[in-house]
C-alpha cells in the first residue's frame, strides 16, 4: 500500500471517489475532499470585509459553519485550516491561478502527495478532514446529491436534442470520453468554473441561481467552454490588439449561444425558459455594452441565416462603430 493510499484510508476517504451518476459523458461527483477545499476557501473569504461582495473570489457560504459543537481539539484544527487558506490560498483565483489549478487536480485524483500540495497544506487538510466529515459534510453531501439528482433527471430529458444542437452551433463534437463534474456546496463567486486539459467542471449546489432549468443551462454552459474554442479563436483573432479591451467577448457570445440553445429546446417541449444571463441580470450588469451587438450579430447565426465567420465579421464591424 502506498503512503498516499494509507493516508486516505486513515482519513476515511476512498482512494478514488466514485461518481454519483453519469449523463452523456458527464460524471457527477460529490467528493468530500473537493468540498473541503472549496469550503475552506469560502470560509476564509467569509472573514474578509469583501466577502459576499462582487470583489470576493469565493461564493458566499449557503449557511454559517457553526462551531458550537466542536471539541477542544477540533476548535484548534478547524480555525487553523481556515487561517492557512486565508494567508496562503484565498487571494488566488480558483480558475486563473496555475497553482490553484494544480491543487484542485491533485485533490480530484485524491493525491495529497504531489509537490504542489506541500507538507503544510497536506497537514492542514488531514487535520481538517475529520472535523469537516463529522460536522459539516453530511449536510453538504445531502444537498449536493439532491442537486445532482434533480439536475441529472432534467438534463437527461433534453440532453440528446440539446447536445446535437450545441454540436451544430459550435461546429464541435460532444465529449467522447467521460468528463468529471464536481458538485461542491460552495465554490467560486461565479458559482461555477471549468479548467481544461483535462476538462474538469466545478459547480456550486449552494448558489441561489442554480435552480430548476437554470442548473441544466449551467452544466451545458460549463461544458461549452470546450465546444466554443473555434468561435473564441475566431473572435480573438479578429480582435487582435482589441483583445485587451474586449477579451471577454467570446465568453459573452458563449453565454448567449448556449442559453439560446437551452431556451430553444425547452420551447419545443412547451417550457417557457429565460436564459441565465437574462434571468439573473448578468448580461446588463456585467456586459451591458455588448448586449445589443451580440443579439444583433449572433441571432442570425442561430437562425441559420449567416455563417459563424459572417457573425464574427459583423461583431467586429459593430465594435468599430
Amino acid at each position: 500500500m502506498t503512503a498516499t493510499a494509507l493516508c486516505f484510508l486513515l482519513l476515511g476517504l476512498p482512494a478514488a471517489a466514485q461518481p454519483i451518476t453519469e449523463v452523456h459523458q458527464l460524471r457527477f461527483h460529490s467528493d468530500l475532499l473537493m468540498n473541503l477545499h472549496h469550503t475552506l476557501y469560502a470560509a476564509a473569504w467569509a472573514r474578509r470585509p469583501q466577502g459576499g461582495t462582487p470583489r470576493a473570489l469565493a461564493g458566499a457560504l449557503p449557511a454559517p459553519l457553526k462551531e458550537d459543537g466542536l471539541s477542544a481539539e477540533e476548535r484548534t484544527a478547524w480555525p487553523a485550516a481556515i487561517d492557512y487558506y486565508d494567508r496562503r490560498l484565498a487571494s488566488k483565483d480558483l480558475l486563473f491561478d496555475d497553482g490553484m489549478y494544480a491543487i484542485k487536480m491533485a485533490i480530484a485524483d485524491s493525491d495529497l502527495s504531489r509537490p504542489v500540495i506541500g507538507s503544510e497544506l497536506r497537514a492542514m487538510l488531514e487535520a481538517a478532514t475529520p472535523v469537516y466529515r463529522r460536522h459539516f459534510w453530511p449536510e453538504h453531501d445531502r444537498a449536493n446529491r439532491a442537486w445532482i439528482a434533480a439536475t441529472a433527471a432534467s438534463l437527461e430529458t433534453i440532453a440528446a436534442r440539446a447536445i446535437a444542437r450545441l454540436e451544430q452551433v459550435y461546429d464541435t463534437r460532444w465529449f467522447t470520453a467521460p468528463v468529471r463534474v464536481d458538485v461542491v456546496r460552495v465554490g467560486s463567486r461565479q458559482g461555477a468554473y471549468t479548467t481544461l486539459d483535462p476538462t474538469h467542471i466545478v459547480i456550486s449546489s449552494g448558489d441561489p441561481e442554480h435552480k430548476g432549468w437554470a442548473s441544466v443551462e449551467i452544466v451545458f454552459h460549463e461544458a461549452s467552454h470546450v465546444l466554443v474554442s473555434k468561435i473564441a479563436a475566431a473572435l480573438n483573432g479578429a480582435l487582435a490588439d482589441g483583445r485587451r479591451e474586449h477579451g471577454q467577448l467570446w465568453h459573452v457570445v458563449q453565454f448567449y449561444l448556449t442559453g439560446a440553445v437551452v431556451q430553444e429546446v425547452l420551447r419545443s417541449r412547451g417550457v417557457d425558459y429565460t436564459p441565465y444571463m437574462y434571468a439573473t441580470g448578468l448580461f446588463d450588469r456585467a456586459w451591458g455594452r455588448y448586449r445589443r451587438l451580440v443579439e444583433e450579430t449572433w441571432k442570425p447565426y442561430l437562425d441559420g441565416k449567416v455563417t459563424a465567420d459572417a457573425a464574427v465579421a459583423a461583431t467586429m464591424a459593430g465594435l468599430s462603430q
